[in-house]
């Protein structure tokens, strides 16, 4: 039976009595009040009340109300039990409730106290009231351990009134806060039991006898300033009775032998990146957003303001008092304004709630009330542990903030109190220790020792003791890169960047700083984390070249050169720069006899002449590496023997490329993963082996085997170093391959992955070089209305950078583009510096394609001009027929049949609408039994259009008769069959290896002889 006032409840019966007497009331008054009750004190909104009596219905809140008055009316003197919290709900005062048979059958004859009211739910903590339950169920004595500010009170309290509501024990809540001897507990719970004040000894054993007896369930809250005390006082009170229950929150347990201890942590926090929806989930945003509404109705509840909350409760590390305190704040700042002041939070998160114990008003004071409790050795090495932003280990504490002549013994001793204390957690992996600070708990640390003048002396030593670690073992970067194979030479990256920039602040050692930086780039390379490593790596530069000679040694002024160069193309720096600072490298490795930096940098030149396109220095640099490569081991062989192969590639031999690659590949898959990167490098050869390959075989129209060698590109993109591998891959292969071969789905698709990985990482260079393939997608798509506008600023770009890597292709597009604006003379200009700068730098291997491009806008501009201007429109055509012949004779001597096709199905389109369709199927022969016509690739699906179109326009004997008379035309439009091979170009000839075309095959070369043509018969 539950006494409510002066009710009498049987729940279970559903049966009301007073004074004896039955009482009748509505069914749905009943539930009303067993609602109230089941929350144990707790506030019932409106809605909770109604879901729970009228389940499932639409009910008008009058009816509620009714009910309530019902209820009120019938308690009579005790109306007020039932109170209405404006704009929140309704609550049963737990004070009023009793259970009918839980006053103690023997001992004095005291008046037990009541728990304090519970006036607002506990949110995210149901598990916890639970295990705590279940604790304090099997055995005497339950700590609720945990730092300040975390929630213990506010835990105990509500697994006090849910044990008073089960079991009908009572509960007497016993604050400790203001105690501070032996004397003044014992004072503090002889008031709470109202015993009269005598003889001190006497008054001890009946105050011990009548909680031992009481069968109450005694909560000690704040006990870690007195532990000692409460710990002797739990005790004895276990020894007199072991059917006693005690709940005792502190900041350290009581370490006696009935003691089980329950370790309260922070509220769960989300991850970054979650939607609205799925933040309001998270206890800490409940928390945050609950308490931050009651103050201030209509706040935070947009999307953005949402995530802001969950980015507050993240780097409030979950801590509950640390997010009333910042909601408070947001009915002056707004959520926004709470978000940008968290740097100063110990200043912020102050004006705690006026009933609150001092200590809990601000997180300043509260942290004050624990450090107070320190020794003099344990507030040392707190204070000092301040300058680690994440995880650290024994051997960091005693590097960075112990001195000299402190024993091991006491640094143990300390660490130990600082964690009883729960102002350092410890955390373990296996049978290693890792200690860490909270966010909240550093900055009150950092205050502390500057308080204390030692900030410069301890940031000092952590800076070289991370320039030791990282130069050791490497460092494990938070995202979760590559980790050391022993624990305790992993660090956070967060250390690093804190001490590089102290080292650079106005007190710090730049000198230091640089040497940290030669150290640091590295890691941040292998963490992907590529435009922080330029960045650091450009600014400790700037800072070494002010620095006396001598400063700072050889290796680490090549580590920095070498990580600026590395990163600052992805990022859109002048390409010229980085091959300045690889040479600088080179240099100073060959002074230092450093045969791995040699290597590097000749690596690093070899890319950086790829870049700008000039390929016959990169030929260069290959060679010399292939040269130095053979003195050493041989992985580095087979990665000079893969860039030669690119860069012969890119010159136009793609034969020989392919034989080159496919070799280094069958050798490279035979190695394991890690000796097949190429160590310092940083380097998969596979990845761009495998890329080459992909686009060799688009350019000799093999579509399907193509695609396949794209997926063996990504595949070796390891998931915890993507960049800036990903991104080039992806940019340089993946997609412009997809799109050629006409899957244009995953040329989508790669697409998106490219554009989400260099926002991400701001690959400025990347990013233009997105925007181009957009356009070329979006064309490729039928949709060129806005091509020229969004091609050219980014082409733009990418040239002003020197960054002329495989953009041939958006020079052709931005050329038809031209065109089709009736800008033939801009078209053609653009054309025609492409192509002399691919003959200047010998990057032929687009080459081919610039020529059809140049004879196609010489095509476009013969249809634009009207009959009126016939001598102006045959001199365009017959210079469009120079420029595609040779498109198709370079295109033959490189075995490239893709920009052969696409020259010859020009020119076969300009003979049908000539109305000579037999030369055009002539022309088309070549290809018969060449190509997959099942191919879903645009050129391929385009030659099967055009031959469908000429086969209901052209005999078959006529067909048969006039294929082997064409191949190449002269300037006049006439076959050259039969003719000297000499009078084509002016130079050697032989007769072309493909059976009945006619056509002749240069043995060298034939841009220069092209060029003097052209220039000869179109110009």
């Amino acid at each position: 039976m539950i006494q409510i006032g002066s009710l009498q409840v049987s729940f279970d019966q559903r049966n009301i009595q007073q004074n004896g007497l039955s009482q009748r009331i509505g069914a749905r008054a009943f539930d009303i009040l067993e609602a109230l009750y089941r929350a144990n004190g707790a506030i019932l909104s409106k809605d909770d009340i109604m879901d729970a009596v009228w389940p499932g219905q639409i009910v008008e809140e009058n009816r509620l109300q009714v009910h309530i008055a019902a209820l009120r009316k019938l308690l009579g003197a005790d109306r007020d039990l039932i109170k209405t919290v404006a704009g929140r709900g309704y609550l049963l005062v737990a004070g009023g409730v009793q259970v009918a048979e839980s006053r103690p059958p023997a001992g004095p004859a005291h008046e037990l106290p009541a728990p304090p009211p519970l006036v607002s739910p506990l949110i995210g903590r149901e598990a916890e009231i639970e295990q705590l339950l279940d604790q304090l169920d099997r055995g005497p004595v339950t700590t609720v351990v945990g730092a300040g500010g975390i929630g213990k009170t506010a835990l105990a309290l509500h697994a006090a009134n849910a044990m008073h509501g089960r079991s009908g024990r009572a509960v007497c809540f016993v604050e400790l806060a203001r105690a501070s001897s032996s004397e003044a507990v014992l004072d503090i719970l002889a008031e709470a039991f109202k015993f009269p004040v005598e003889d001190a000894q006497r008054r001890t054993d009946a105050l011990y006898d009548a909680l031992a007896h009481s069968g109450c369930l005694l909560v000690l809250d704040n006990a870690e300033h007195v532990i000692d005390v409460a710990a002797r006082l739990v005790e004895a009170l276990v020894v007199r009775n072991s059917l006693v229950r005690v709940l005792v929150t502190s900041r350290e347990a009581l370490h006696i032998r009935a003691e089980s201890v329950l370790r309260l942590e922070p509220l769960a926090v989300p991850e970054a990146g979650l939607a609205a929806e799925a933040l309001l989930a998270w206890p800490a945003v409940e928390l945050f957003l609950c308490r931050a509404r009651a103050l201030a109705t209509d706040c935070a509840t947009d999307k953005r303001s949402i995530a802001l909350a969950a980015d507050i409760c993240r780097r409030l590390d979950g801590l509950p008092l640390a997010i009333e305190l910042a909601a408070a704040r947001v009915a002056t700042l707004g959520v926004e304004g709470v978000a940008s002041r968290l740097d100063h939070q110990l200043d912020l998160l102050t004006g705690g709630l006026r009933s609150a114990l001092p200590r809990h008003q601000t997180l300043r004071a509260t942290f004050e009330w624990s450090y107070a409790l320190l020794d003099t050795p344990s507030r040392i090495l707190f204070r000092r542990i301040g300058c680690f932003t994440g995880p650290f280990t024994f051997d960091a504490v005693c590097a960075v903030a112990t001195e000299p002549g402190m024993s091991i013994a006491v640094v143990v001793s300390s660490l130990g109190e600082l964690a009883t204390k729960s102002l350092l957690n410890v955390e373990f992996d296996g049978p290693i220790a890792t200690y860490r600070l909270t966010k909240s708990t550093r900055a009150y640390a950092l205050e502390k020792q500057r308080d204390e003048g030692e900030l410069h002396a301890i940031a000092s030593r952590h800076m070289r003791y991370m320039k030791k670690r990282i130069e050791e073992s490497g460092l494990a970067h938070a995202e979760g890169s590559r980790q050391g194979t022993d624990l305790n030479t992993r660090l956070s990256l967060d250390d690093a960047r804190i001490a590089y920039d102290w080292a650079f602040s106005e007190n710090g050692d730049p000198a230091q700083g640089v040497a940290l930086a030669g150290a640091l780039v590295g890691t941040l390379l292998e963490a992907s984390l590529v435009h922080e490593c330029c960045e650091r790596a450009r600014h400790a530069l700037e800072v070494l070249d002010t620095l006396p000679g001598g400063s700072v040694d050889v290796v680490c002024e090549m580590r920095l050169c070498a990580a600026y160069a590395s990163t600052l193309i992805s990022v859109g720096d002048d390409v010229e720069v980085a091959i300045s600072m690889w040479q600088r490298v080179l240099q100073l490795a060959q002074v230092a006899r450093d045969h791995a930096f040699v290597t590097r940098a000749l690596w690093g030149l070899w890319n950086s002449t790829l870049t700008i396109a000039d390929v016959q220095a990169s030929i260069r640099y290959a060679t010399r590496l292939q040269r130095t490569a053979e003195l050493g081991e041989s992985r580095g062989t087979l990665l000079a023997g893969a860039m030669l192969a690119v860069s012969l590639h890119c010159f136009g031999e793609h034969e020989q490329a392919c034989e080159r690659l496919e070799s280094a590949v069958a050798a490279l898959s035979e190695l394991d993963p890690a000796e097949a990167s190429c160590g310092t490098l940083g380097v998969d050869p596979l990845i761009f082996c495998n890329g080459t390959l992909a686009r060799i075989a688009w350019f000799q129209g093999k579509p399907e085997q193509a695609m396949q060698r794209v997926q063996m590109s990504l595949n070796p993109v390891r998931r915890d170093k993507l960049e800036p591998s990903l991104s080039h891959v992806l940019a340089t292969v993946a997609v412009p391959v997809a799109l050629q071969c006409g899957d244009v789905q995953a040329a989508a698709r790669y697409l998106a992955l490219l554009r989400s990985q260099v926002a991400t990482h701001r690959f400025a260079a990347w990013e233009d070089f997105a925007e181009c393939l957009s356009v070329q997608l979006d064309m490729q798509s039928g949709d060129e209305a806005s091509a020229l506008a969004r091609l050219e600023p980014a082409l733009q770009r990418l040239v002003a950078r020197g960054f002329r890597r495989v953009i041939a292709p958006f020079i052709v597009s931005s050329a038809e583009a031209l065109a089709g604006a009736l800008r033939f003379a801009e078209a053609a200009a653009r054309l025609d510096d492409a192509i002399k700068r691919s003959e200047t730098h010998g990057e032929h291997y687009f080459l081919p394609e610039l020529l059809r491009a140049r004879g196609c806008v010489a095509l476009r501009q013969a249809h634009a001009l009207d009959g009126a201007a016939r001598e102006a429109r045959a001199e365009c055509e017959t210079q469009a027929r120079q420029f595609l012949n040779a498109a198709m004779t370079l295109a033959s001597e490189h075995g490239a049949v893709i920009w052969k096709l696409r020259a010859a199905l020009d020119l076969a389109t300009h003979h049908f609408e000539r109305d000579d369709a037999a030369r055009a199927v002539a022309l088309l022969a070549q290809f018969d039994n060449l190509l997959d016509m099942d191919s879903p690739a645009p050129d391929i699906r385009r030659l099967a259009r055009l031959r469908g179109k000429l086969s209901g326009a052209t005999a078959p004997s006529v067909r048969a008769s006039a294929a082997p008379a064409i191949a190449a035309e002269d300037d006049n439009g006439e076959t050259l069959a039969g003719k000297p091979a000499r009078s084509l170009w002016n130079t050697g000839a032989k007769p072309s290896p493909e059976a009945g075309t006619g056509r002749p095959q240069p043995e060298h070369s034939v841009t220069d002889s092209i060029r003097q043509k052209v220039s000869q018969g179109a110009r």
